[in-house]
């Protein structure tokens, strides 16, 4: 059985990990059905950082039980070093490790049936994700650049998987009915 809808969860791994889950239509994706924003949720999670990927794991696994075997698709954002940037604070690695976490619980099946994936942090803001547009599809959470962040990868994510058949596939690889 095809579900009705799909989800991607976005994530801002660090210290402070920000998250945004974003339900639309499988239909606005495969089909092209206009895109809306179905429902919507938020977090932060703080602390150790193999607790927030556990967290993720776990979150993974609660959100493919709104859609029975579709997981989420999980984009987090990948962090790449800055060689302008010297320091010796180990916290600007906190990113790395969780993303490598996440694969690690991927990898063991503990993520359900979720599909993982990185992209650049560049590509957030690019294509037109900014604040003003966070505020008027009204998924803007004042106060927290991570949850920000994490919202505009997921809105990103969406967007290329409607401009990409093939994109999509890889974040929803679940056909049914001869639907996707």
């Amino acid at each position: 059985m095809t579900t009705p809808t799909l989800h991607v969860l976005g994530i801002d791994p660090g210290g402070t990990t920000g998250w945004v889950l974003l339900t639309v239509s499988r239909l606005a994706i495969f089909a092209g059905e206009t895109p809306e924003i179905l429902e919507w949720d938020y977090g932060e999670l703080t602390g150790p950082e193999p607790r927030q990927s556990t967290e993720i794991a776990q979150m993974c696994r609660e959100i493919q039980g709104l859609d029975y075997k579709t997981g989420p698709a999980v984009m987090s954002e990948a962090w790449t070093a800055d060689p302008t940037f010297h320091s010796t604070d180990q916290e600007q690695y906190s990113p790395i490790r969780i993303n490598a976490q996440l694969e690690l619980l991927h990898f063991q099946g503990k993520m359900g049936d979720s599909t993982l994936h990185f992209q650049p942090r560049t590509i957030k803001a690019g294509k037109g994700v900014r604040d003003d547009k966070l505020k008027r599809i009204g998924i803007y959470v004042p106060g927290s650049q991570h949850i920000q962040d994490g919202a505009k990868h997921a809105l990103n994510t969406l967007r290329r998987a409607r401009e990409s058949f093939d994109f999509a596939l890889e974040l929803w690889p679940y056909p049914a009915n001869g639907l996707p």
